[in-house]
């Protein structure tokens, strides 16, 4: 029965074009949001507790960088990003003279949303300097770049 009252709810929210936003709260007290008409489907296969939500499947229509989280940050900080099908997925960092820090990423990685944790450090594991650097995420051809800011 709650299987029926989740699909009527989600058949509501595409034939009434309401905005939704579809919110999660993160441990460190922040939130993402996603706009709803960004999810094609949720399925909800065996799902009998909370402990089940591992089984929750979410299609994504379109390659979408979420951005970073804190931002500014110290130690480490988050980038959230999602893919629609299977594909190779690169994530480095730069500094702002276009020097390669790190990569933290670089593999094929199913659709879906994925989350990484950069902890401010180099390729040798060393850490890096206060200051604006940028992360770009590339999954096949499309490639998105965003700044960020490491205070110490």
């Amino acid at each position: 029965m709650k299987k029926l009252i989740i699909i009527i709810f989600l058949c509501s929210v595409s034939v009434y074009s309401q905005n939704y936003n579809l919110n999660i709260n993160l441990r460190d007290s922040s939130t993402i949001s996603f706009a709803v008409n960004e999810i094609t489907r949720i399925t909800f296969d065996n799902i009998t507790g909370l402990g089940d939500l591992n089984n929750v499947q979410q299609l994504i229509r379109s390659f979408k960088v979420i951005g970073n989280y804190p931002n500014p940050f110290n130690p480490s900080t988050t980038i959230a990003y999602s893919i629609p099908q299977k594909s190779d997925v690169k994530v480095n960092i730069y500094d702002v003279n276009g020097q390669l820090i790190k990569e933290i990423v670089n593999e094929s990685l199913d659709a879906g949303k994925h989350f990484v944790t950069w902890n401010g450090t180099n390729q040798t594991n060393s850490s890096v300097a206060s200051g604006v650097y940028i992360y770009t995420v590339q999954s096949g051809s499309r490639l998105v770049s965003r700044q960020m800011i490491l205070v110490k």
